[in-house]
């Protein structure tokens, strides 16, 4: 048997584990902070009290200085009232966005993993697609009625959350280098991983769905697409116009798509235009 052959039956092998791993109500993330999975699941419990959460954050010192200090900044503090500890944070950003903030500290906590090394790359753009269109989505929903704007932020950040765990078990598997079939495997199975992970952990059905139709939009019929679902998948193809490449689709295509979304009677470029400084306002906090 071939390199190539080999490589195209482990491929399959892998795939076929993937159909199994949907039927589990657990997800094993490799390289992912297990804090952050304790707290992504406290955060669903309905008796869950701040203390709860306090406690659970204050075992990991990085996050939570990351949350006093994006409480701080000017994207979650409007009034300028100095936030000095992780409960004033917590009550001040709400459990979205808690939620939202241990999902980036995670990515930043994996990178610096040395047997996640070689894919670094790859974990940097799955990080810099997160934040794009969580910031695009949190930044258009404040002009949009009917969707909270946390909510959307923390849409955005899951959107990629199926990718992560693709890349992540298939480096255990040495899959990933050399494999010409690699993109096709994500674009197929990813929205739908990540439905079933944020299901595992309890996160908002809402934000699930958005997460499973990130690219229905490309798609002829979409029209029974959810508010939050088509400002998340319209976010995504806006944030990939500003990289190289495209994400491998057509520009002009992107383009048509993008212009003819409509959010509530209102033109997603238009909401885009109208809240662009609260976006890059968001973008930067998520980043620091």
């Amino acid at each position: 048997m071939s390199a190539q052959q080999d490589l195209n039956a482990a491929c399959f092998k892998f795939v076929a584990n993937l159909a199994a791993d949907l039927n589990r109500d657990d997800f094993d993330l490799p390289g992912y902070p297990v804090v952050v999975i304790e707290l992504q699941r406290l955060l669903s419990d309905e008796d869950t009290s701040v203390q709860d959460i306090v406690k659970l954050i204050n075992s990991e010192p990085a996050l939570a200085a990351r949350l006093v200090k994006l409480a701080n900044s000017a994207a979650f503090n409007a009034n300028n009232r100095e936030i000095c500890e992780p409960r004033a944070a917590i009550t001040q950003l709400g459990f979205n966005i808690v939620r939202s903030t241990a999902t980036e500290f995670a990515m930043k906590q994996m990178k610096q993993q040395d047997w996640l090394k070689p894919v670094i790359p790859q974990l940097e753009q799955i990080n810099r697609r997160s934040i794009g269109v969580a910031a695009i989505a949190a930044g258009v929903s404040i002009g949009v009625d009917t969707v909270r704007s946390d909510e959307a932020l923390a849409a955005g950040l899951f959107h990629q959350i199926g990718n992560l765990y693709l890349l992540t078990r298939a480096h255990q598997e040495d899959l990933v280098a050399g494999n010409p079939d690699w993109e096709s495997i994500i674009a197929e199975w990813h929205p739908t991983i990540a439905r079933a992970i944020i299901d595992s952990w309890g996160i908002s059905p809402t934000i699930g769905e958005a997460a499973e139709n990130q690219d229905t939009l490309l798609l002829e019929d979409n029209t029974e697409l959810s508010i939050l679902s088509r400002i998340v998948a319209a976010g995504k193809l806006y944030n990939l116009l500003q990289e190289p490449g495209h994400g491998g689709l057509e520009k002009e295509r992107i383009e048509r798509i993008v212009t003819e979304t409509v959010i509530n009677g209102v033109s997603f470029m238009d909401l885009l235009g109208q809240h662009k400084e609260e976006i890059d306002k968001i973008h930067v906090s998520m980043s620091g």
